[in-house]
């Protein structure tokens, strides 16, 4: 039997390891980075306890593009929504980073009107930015917009039963 579920217990690799040398699993059923991960083993063990160095600090990245995302996001809000169904659609933020950086390289153009110069570019292209970042209106099927709203009606037992018993009552009379 492999060892323990838990990740503090064994390493994926370990895991797999157990699971061949147990028979669990076949030959065809290892994943792909497990001969990658013996033909070359990291240097040390990658475990959850391992001890990082004070020296070795985990580094912020921050790209220069996300200066400009950070301050459209702010200026532009952050309304926009995401189709994964189609590849070719960019967002609008995007856009504005493409053209912000073609601009950037720009020479002639002085860094503190580079904000304004690339919204009248993109307005120039026939980009309405604030139109891209808001996102779209619900439309509601037009057959539930003509329809007017019906209210349900209030049904009471107690209601029903007094209706029922006055008309048995004129029946006997």
């Amino acid at each position: 039997m492999a060892q323990s579920r838990l990740e503090k217990v064994g390493t994926i690799y370990s895991k797999i390891h157990g699971f061949l040398s147990s028979g669990a699993i076949k030959k065809e059923q290892i994943p792909l980075w497990y001969d990658v991960y013996e033909a070359f083993p990291p240097k040390y063990e990658p475990r959850w306890d391992r001890v990082i160095g004070q020296d070795k600090q985990i580094k912020k990245i921050l790209y220069a593009e996300d200066i400009v995302r950070a301050r459209f996001y702010k200026e532009y809000g952050t309304q926009e929504i995401v189709d994964l169904t189609n590849p070719e659609g960019k967002l609008a933020s995007q856009v504005f980073i493409n053209k912000y950086m073609a601009l950037k390289n720009d020479p002639n153009l002085p860094e503190n009107e580079l904000w304004d110069t690339t919204i009248q570019m993109l307005e120039l292209d026939g980009i309405n930015i604030k139109e891209l970042s808001s996102p779209p209106e619900q439309v509601k099927p037009q057959d539930q917009q003509d329809e007017p709203r019906r209210t349900k009606p209030k049904i009471s037992l107690k209601n029903l039963f007094e209706t029922e018993n006055n008309n048995n009552n004129n029946n006997i009379v």
